[in-house]
């Protein structure tokens, strides 16, 4: 069963994560699934499409990776290639994709609206990055664009102490471009879909050649994979099962 719903409003494909039962969590279907309909996309199609809209259903704009190790969840294999074919899919897409946030966006969540062009988000919305609570880690990609679309410091609270934005805060660093509702995020793409295509495809491949991409140096490899095959990973899953806070021993 496809957890993703697909609409074409005009000239804007509208693109739902439709998996409220886990908070619109991704998988490693979901993510493919959104790869392959973003990377369909050209400038030359019988029905045009000059923007993406990518939305949530229910409660949650999306709550990260499925943290299962069924249906292609972060335990599984296979699940963080895919994330990042979906990540590079959208930035690489040649119209610009635009995230409607009305809910909660977590971890993986975040990603998505950090690989999105633009932002629209409602009051109900916050976002918050918990690998340090959980005991993952990031790639370059993701630490890199935080540091560049919403500063430095802000990224280190984000990041290092795991703090939550809410949208009021997330508009004042700039990384929102819209505050309203879904039908304003509507609004907002079809008028974004009615730029010049080629203009928005250049700007588009300018600001995105930032100069870094998902590897990471030898050295930070190293303590990327040391986090990941932790013992304190396997207890933020332990506690998390068992409800309670994890106790970490940096082994």
């Amino acid at each position: 069963m496809s957890h993703l719903n697909s609409a074409i409003d005009e000239k804007v494909l509208v693109l739902t994560i439709d998996r409220d039962e886990k908070r619109n969590a991704l998988n490693t279907e979901l993510c493919m699934d959104i790869a392959e309909l973003v990377g369909e996309i050209t400038l030359d199609n019988e029905a045009p499409i000059r923007a993406v809209l990518i939305r949530g259903e229910g409660r949650a704009f999306c709550a990260g990776a499925d943290l299962g190790k069924e249906d292609g969840g972060v335990y599984g294999g296979g699940f963080l290639t895919s994330l990042q074919h979906m990540l590079t899919s959208i930035m690489n897409c040649p119209v610009p994709v635009i995230a409607d946030i009305q809910g909660p966006a977590v971890g993986a969540g975040v990603q998505l609206s950090l690989a999105c062009d633009l932002r629209v988000v409602g009051e109900k919305a916050w976002f918050q990055v918990p690998p340090a609570k959980l005991g993952f880690a990031l790639d370059n990609w993701t630490i890199r664009r935080c540091v560049q679309l919403l500063g430095g410091s802000v990224t280190r609270g984000v990041l290092l102490a795991a703090q939550k934005m809410d949208a009021h805060e997330a508009h004042n660093v700039g990384f929102v471009h819209l505050l309203g509702d879904a039908d304003a995020a509507l609004e907002y793409a079809h008028e974004v879909s009615r730029n010049a295509p080629l203009s928005m495809k250049h700007l588009k491949n300018v600001l995105n050649d930032e100069g870094f991409g998902f590897d990471l140096s030898p050295m930070q490899q190293q303590d990327y994979e040391a986090a990941w095959n932790s013992e304190d990973a396997k207890e933020a899953r332990q506690a998390r099962s068992e409800k309670r806070a994890p106790e970490f021993k940096a082994r």
